[in-house]
C-alpha cells in the first residue's frame, strides 16, 4: 500500500512542523510539504500533488475557505481538504465545508483523532468530526429555496438515491451495506456515481446537500 500524502498549511511555524513531525513518525504517511498561507497552499499542491490537506481556516493572504473553494475549482479528487480551527462551533467551517472540504479537526485535537481523520478522510470514509459537522449544520445551516426538493437527486437510479440518503444521515459504507444488503464494494461504487452525477466532492457535501434541502430529518 503507497503511503498517503500529506500537506501541512498553517500559518504558525510550530503548529505547521508538530503536525508535520506527527504524519512522518507514521509508517503509512509522508509529509510532502508545508506552506503558511493560502496562496503558497495552491501551488505547494500544483507541485507535490498531495493526498490529505491539512488546512488552516484563518491565514494571511489567501484564507482556507476560498483556498479550499479555488483546489475545488480545479476539479479531480485530490486533495482532501481536513481544515484546521480553533472554534468547534465557527460558521467558517461550515463555509469551509459547503467549498469542498472533506472534515474538519480543532487544533487541540489528540494525535490520533487527527491520524484517523487522515486515514479516513483518503479512503472516504465518515471522518471522526462528522457528528459534530452535521449538529453544525442542524444550527446553522439554510434551507435552499427549490420548487420541488427532491429535484436534485433526478439524475440518479433508484438505488443511488437510496444509498445518498443514507449516507446523508451518516452511516459508513458498511453500515449501508448491511443496510440494503450488498457488499462494501458495490456501495463504494455507488458512492462514487452519486458524487460524480451530482457533483459534489465528498460525503460531507451530500450531507450538506440533503440537509439544507429537507430531505433528511435534522
Amino acid at each position: 500500500m503507497s503511503e498517503v500524502r500529506v500537506a501541512v498549511v498553517d500559518d504558525q511555524p510550530l503548529f505547521a512542523s508538530g503536525m508535520r513531525m506527527l504524519v512522518d513518525a507514521q509508517d503509512d504517511m509522508t509529509c510532502v510539504g508545508t506552506a503558511a498561507d493560502g496562496t503558497a497552499a495552491l501551488a505547494l499542491c500544483a507541485e507535490a500533488e498531495p493526498d490529505v490537506l491539512l488546512l488552516d481556516l484563518r491565514m494571511p493572504v489567501l484564507n482556507g475557505i476560498e483556498t479550499t473553494a479555488r483546489l475545488a475549482a480545479r476539479g479531480g479528487d485530490r486533495p482532501k481538504v481536513v481544515v484546521l480551527t480553533t472554534i468547534r462551533r465557527d460558521e467558517a467551517v461550515l463555509a469551509a465545508l459547503r467549498a469542498g472540504a472533506a472534515a474538519f479537526l480543532t487544533k487541540d485535537a489528540l494525535p490520533e483523532v487527527v491520524l484517523t481523520t487522515i486515514r479516513d478522510v483518503h479512503e472516504g470514509r465518515p471522518a471522526p468530526t462528522e457528528t459534530e459537522a452535521l449538529d453544525l449544520l442542524r444550527a446553522d445551516g439554510t434551507l435552499v429555496e427549490t420548487p420541488r426538493a427532491d429535484e436534485v437527486l433526478d439524475v440518479l437510479t433508484a438505488r443511488e438515491r437510496e444509498v445518498f440518503l443514507l449516507v446523508a444521515k451518516g452511516l459508513s459504507n458498511q453500515e449501508i451495506a448491511s443496510s440494503v444488503f450488498l457488499s462494501e464494494a458495490t456501495v463504494k461504487t455507488h458512492v462514487r456515481a452519486v458524487l460524480t452525477k451530482l457533483g459534489l466532492r465528498n460525503r460531507i457535501q451530500v450531507v450538506i446537500t440533503a440537509h439544507e434541502r429537507g430531505l433528511v430529518r435534522a
